[in-house]
């Protein structure tokens, strides 16, 4: 009965016992009944028990009638990637003053998880994540099912700073989810980023594909341009694609960006069209698309630093550039990631700095000192394997053989 979990949420918020909440009213036990829902109550009763709370019984019965609507609308923005949509729902959701005491309690809390997620907020999505764990260990399917998908993206946007492990972490519990209990198969596409990020490419292909489809069928325009570039990075890898045909396909999906007008994902698509042409060695090509994403990305954030490195790096080895113009960039981005707390990009730019100013002695120390214990001890696997064959040549070239069979392991071993 819904109006007992109002009348039990109000009497508390007014610090009343259920005695006196009843006094001269109805008795201490009729009213535990009320609140517990096991009794039908006349109308009259709620009427005085309200007036004694305060409250408009009707409008909070609208107001808790609704919620369930509210939350899959919700979701479905966040789904759908709606951001004005996910903030003006959330905050109708906000002033509804007892839904954290509702039978939605757990579902409100796991998509407040994954709106935390979209704001880039890892603390706060963990907590609330850890605090459903304790608190209802008895969930519906359908909660059940999007606790585990939250958890899913959870370690996947965990991934750049953390461990590999991370990865199977997200696959694992993925993979666990009940297509038929949820009915959300958005999470086919967190599958293919997982696998992405393990460069398991046939599998990430393979969940991209069924995302794509998914996405189509729910008319989720914005996904289905991620998942299709998502199917991308993994076909760019074949040495025999013609370039111009890929650069075509990724074409099409930015030209579909800017009528959704999506720049963070025609921001994306330049990024990795741009890391296409690096790949095939065409540097000019590829800092003419790194440029046009740095634009589009907010200059406080990882993606910003990330596209900036891959401008300067394309620079570099393009020859695009004065020295001195990507001396100055690589400071702001070294300043960037310090105020970040990012390690990563800091040990990238002062690498790249280092080979700017063509200081290689104090270049190749520093990834053996420095940088290459900070990708093995968090298992970035491609840049162990780059930075050891680094090092790997260069203590060829200088013959200093033990450091060579040091070398060898981390190549054969990955760390």
């Amino acid at each position: 009965m819904l109006e007992g979990e109002i009348i039990k949420f109000y009497r508390q918020k007014a610090g009343l016992t259920q005695e006196q909440l009843g006094k001269g009213i109805c008795t201490l036990s009729y009213v535990s009944k009320i609140e517990r829902g096991q009794t039908a109550c006349s109308s009259e009763i709620i009427a005085l028990l309200s007036e004694r709370l305060h409250i408009d019984i009707e409008k909070e019965l609208n107001r808790l009638e609704n919620i369930e609507n509210q939350l899959h609308r919700w979701h479905k923005a966040i789904i759908m990637r709606k951001l004005k949509d996910v903030e003006e729902t959330y905050n109708e959701l906000k002033k509804i003053p007892f839904i954290d005491f509702s039978q939605y309690a757990a579902f409100y809390q796991l998509l407040q998880a994954r709106y935390y997620i979209l704001k880039a907020d890892s603390e706060k999505t963990y907590a609330i994540l850890q605090y459903v764990e304790q608190n209802s260990p008895n969930l519906p399917p359908y909660e059940k099912n999007l606790l585990r998908h939250v958890w899913g993206i959870y370690y996947i946007c965990n991934c750049i700073t953390s461990k590999n492990e991370n990865h199977q972490k997200a696959i694992k519990i993925l993979r666990e989810i009940n297509k038929d209990e949820y009915g959300n198969l958005e999470y086919t596409y967190d599958l293919a980023l997982a696998y992405y990020c393990i460069d398991s490419k046939i599998m990430a292909y393979a969940y991209a594909e069924k995302a794509l489809r998914y996405f189509r069928e729910t008319n989720n325009s914005i996904m289905a341009i991620t998942a299709e570039s998502m199917m991308l990075l993994q076909i760019g890898n074949d040495k025999y694609l013609d370039l111009e045909e890929l650069a075509e396909s990724y074409q099409n999906l930015i030209y579909h960006s800017e009528l959704l007008h999506a720049p963070e994902k025609k921001g994306m698509l330049l990024n990795n069209l741009g890391n296409e042409y690096f790949k095939r060695k065409d540097y000019a090509g590829a800092h003419r698309f790194y440029k046009d994403a740095l634009h589009l990305a907010d200059n406080s954030s990882v993606i910003y630093i990330n596209r900036l490195y891959n401008c300067l790096e394309s620079s570099l080895e393009g020859k695009l550039l004065q020295k001195t113009v990507m001396l100055k960039k690589a400071q702001e981005g070294i300043f960037l990631a310090k105020k970040l707390k990012n390690r990563f990009y800091q040990l990238l730019f002062k690498l790249l700095i280092y080979r700017i100013e063509n200081k290689l002695d104090l270049y190749y120390n520093f990834i053996e000192k420095d940088a290459l214990p900070y990708f093995q001890s968090n298992e970035h696997t491609t840049f162990i394997n780059k930075f050891a064959k680094e090092l790997y040549n260069y203590y060829i070239e200088m013959k200093q053989h033990e450091k060579v069979v040091q070398i060898s392991k981390i190549l054969i071993h990955g760390k």
